[in-house]
């Protein structure tokens, strides 16, 4: 198992950045995170392995699990948090400074014009919806494109995928592969917390 750390940057963008180099080669990505922040990469070609705390265990995440949830897609979900902001990473929406502008205001303008920025740019030219919506889009840009740049995960790190990392999953294993990993994970805790493994 590779471990890779990349100094000045945080471990997610990492992982965006080599996803993008996996999919150049042709190969299907499965990542295994809590972090929510890898929803936005979710595509036919990357899945999630993300834990169920209530049944006690983890869980693939899919495109049509994403889609079941949240009734969009996820090249939506980056545009749409830095509207209705997003809490566990401390990013407030508008909704403090324009109440009625919420999640299914935000959802409704993303759908019609795709991304963030498409509806920014349409919204300094033209009315895109509600008077309180079309004057939050405008007077509050330069804050929606401040909350981009702060969620939306980095692709393009100068970091290089080597070839024999890759490896072809094998479905039947999936099960001991992902013990195996987690158990991997918590023993590397305990080295960094302690400087010592774990007493078994």
């Amino acid at each position: 198992m590779q471990v890779l750390k990349v100094d000045g940057h945080e471990a997610d963008d990492v992982v965006a950045t080599l996803a993008g180099q996996v999919l150049n080669k042709g190969f299907q990505v499965v990542i295994a995170s809590p972090d929510k922040d890898f929803k936005q990469l979710i595509s036919e070609y990357v899945q999630l392995v993300m834990p169920l705390p209530d049944l006690q265990r983890w869980s693939f995440y899919t495109l049509k699990h994403y889609r079941d949830q949240y009734d969009c897609d996820p090249q939506s979900d980056l545009s749409l948090r830095c509207i209705v902001g997003d809490e566990v990473d401390g990013v407030p929406g508008i909704q403090h400074v324009v109440p009625s502008f919420g999640r299914k205001t935000a959802l409704k303008l993303i759908k019609k014009h795709g991304s963030l920025e498409t509806l920014l740019n349409a919204a300094a030219v033209r009315t895109v919806g509600r008077p309180y919506a079309q004057d939050a889009l405008t007077k509050y840009a330069d804050y929606l494109r401040r909350n981009y740049e702060v969620l939306a995960l980095k692709r393009d790190l100068d970091v290089q995928l080597c070839d024999e990392w890759l490896v072809k999953r094998d479905t039947h294993n999936d099960a001991i592969a992902l013990s195996t990993f987690f158990k991997y994970l918590e023993e590397s805790k305990e080295l960094a917390y302690t400087g010592r493994p774990k007493p078994r």
